[in-house]
């Protein structure tokens, strides 16, 4: 109990002082007078540019000037070059006598794409005992660029050829995991050449002077090119055409190949180039793909696989794309990946010889512009194409008059052959079917098909069939993740409606908002609070 009371009588002491202190104004603190200035505070490197900086800080009170030191290669360490006479480090850079007036300070002279500590202390002119502490930061300076652009030409599958103005000192290029040390000579001639790499690949190039960066450029190699036949130019490639054999690849390096047309239609500008083995065409630069202004005419049961080509129909006979053309035959597979097909006008693909194709394939494909009159998009008549695959694709501004998807029943010609399969998947349709009421999205009557269209996007689609209205078009296909937008019969009958639509989307999605803000200008970039995005459908390019 002794304990408690004088414990007591403690605090209620200090509580005693406290009040009294508290009381008397002529007590109260007004300043605090310290034995030397406080640090600077808030340094900051400002517009920081490849070999200078512009630093500013809170000035310190009672201070008059500052000395400002900077170590290079340096994170708050302060290791700059050590004097053994002194027994001290001398920094990189040392600015004395700076006032306010100074402020900011724009430091020059510094070494490009390195790290530097600044470091500021508070001086009193007059008064060598009030020197503050110092206090400082790091920033890094911008690298170079002395590294000029590469363009097409600079690169093949497996080398890049850089380049940067004649004798500056480099040491280095780095190209991926392909280090390439630096010649006196290719110093002096500003070039030199890296080889390893790998096809079709997406580098950055950088040049650096003993590990400083003084450039860096990022381009792709181009598709591999080893086994193939390069091609310059129309004449090139309709010879190496002529005189392939099977399993040939024909690289296509030049920049546009106008295929000759040898008839008396002063209307038609390009012709066709004839297929009669199974081949491949291949661009081999994806940023600057090689346009193809002409038709395809496939013969003798040839196969062919074309890839990062782009396809023109312009001034042709305005037959479609890619045509077959010898019956009784059975065909290999065709796949068209990765390329551009524009301006045919009676479609894209025809089957109207009684023959086989093992497999028709379009894949992460941009089709626009055919406006298919005359015929249908995808059009098989006679034909049996054991399976057709769109796929990852974007079709818009197409098939205005006709069918989509046509397959007739040409069972008979095929005895015992099962039926088609169809497949529909992750693709972006825009304005597709628009022109013609009478016509539909999927025509498929061959016997024994089966149809499957999932996870697309389907937008400004008015033809009044919807899917089909064609009962012969059984059975119903595999429908499953479709989104619409704007479009009429293909989800449920619209009201008014005087067609027999054969099936409907029933478990589609109907967006009421436009999931493609700039569809218009060929954008199809999905809007990021679309439910079309967390639904992972339409062409996967468009989901950013």
């Amino acid at each position: 109990m002794k304990v408690n009371r004088i414990f007591s009588a403690c605090v209620f002491g200090l509580a005693v002082a406290a009040l009294t202190s508290c009381s008397d104004a002529s007590d109260a603190i007004e300043s605090i007078i310290l034995n030397r200035n406080l640090s600077p505070i808030n340094i900051q490197a400002k517009d920081v540019q490849e070999t200078s900086a512009t630093i500013t800080w809170d000035l310190s009170s009672g201070a008059d000037v500052y000395e400002v030191q900077f170590f290079q290669d340096d994170s708050l360490s302060y290791g700059g070059t050590y004097d053994s006479q002194t027994d001290a480090v001398t920094p990189a850079k040392t600015i004395s006598g700076v006032t306010a007036d100074d402020l900011p300070l724009l430091v020059e002279d510094l070494v490009y794409d390195t790290k530097y500590t600044v470091r500021v202390r508070a001086i009193t002119s007059n008064d060598a005992s009030r020197i503050s502490k110092w206090h400082g930061v790091y920033f890094r300076t911008s690298a170079q660029q002395i590294l000029n652009s590469i363009k097409q030409g600079d690169y093949t599958d497996r080398s890049v050829t850089v380049s940067w103005p004649e004798g500056e000192e480099v040491t280095t290029i780095v190209v991926g995991n392909v280090t390439h040390q630096i010649t006196e000579e290719e110093k002096a001639a500003g070039k030199a050449t890296v080889t390893g790499l790998e096809p079709q690949t997406v580098y950055t190039v950088y040049l650096l002077n003993n590990g400083k960066q003084r450039g860096n450029r990022t381009f792709t190699t181009l598709a591999d090119l080893e086994g193939s036949i390069p091609v310059s130019n129309a004449d090139e490639l309709v010879a190496a055409v002529e005189a392939a054999q099977d399993g040939d690849a024909i690289a296509l390096i030049g920049p546009k190949y106008v295929i000759p047309y040898s008839g008396d239609d002063e209307n038609i500008t390009a012709g066709s180039l004839k297929i009669t083995k199974s081949i491949t065409l291949k661009g081999v630069d994806a940023a600057n793909r090689p346009i193809v202004n002409g038709r395809l005419e496939i013969n003798d049961g040839a196969a062919l696989t074309t890839s990062l080509i782009i396809y023109d129909g312009e001034g042709t006979s305005g037959d479609q794309a890619f045509n077959y053309k010898t019956a009784g035959v059975t065909y290999g597979a065709l796949l068209i990946d990765n390329c551009e097909i524009k301006n045919y006008t009676k479609g894209v693909f025809y089957l109207n010889v009684a023959s086989v194709v093992e497999s028709v394939t379009f894949n992460n494909c941009i089709i626009h512009d055919i406006p298919c009159s005359g015929g249908d998009m995808f059009d098989s008549r006679a034909g049996l194409p054991k399976a057709f695959n769109l796929t990852n694709s974007t079709v818009y501004n197409s098939c205005a008059t006709r069918d989509f998807i046509r397959i007739d029943d040409a069972s008979s010609n095929f005895s015992g052959q099962p039926g088609p399969i169809v497949t529909v998947n992750k693709c972006t349709l825009y304005k597709v079917g628009n022109g013609n009421s009478n016509r539909q999205l999927i025509y498929v009557r061959f016997a024994g098909n089966e149809v499957i269209f999932k996870n697309n996007l389907v937008m400004e689609f008015n033809n009044t069939r919807g899917f089909t209205n064609q009962s012969s078009c059984d059975p119903t296909p595999e429908l499953q993740n479709n989104y619409y937008y704007h479009t009429v019969n293909l989800i449920s009958l619209a009201e008014g409606n005087t067609q027999t639509v054969r099936w409907f989307d029933t478990d589609g999605t109907n967006l009421a908002d436009n999931p493609c803000p700039q569809a218009e200008e060929a954008d199809f970039t999905i809007d990021a609070n679309s439910p079309v995005k967390s639904g992972n459908a339409g062409d996967p390019r468009w989901i950013k």
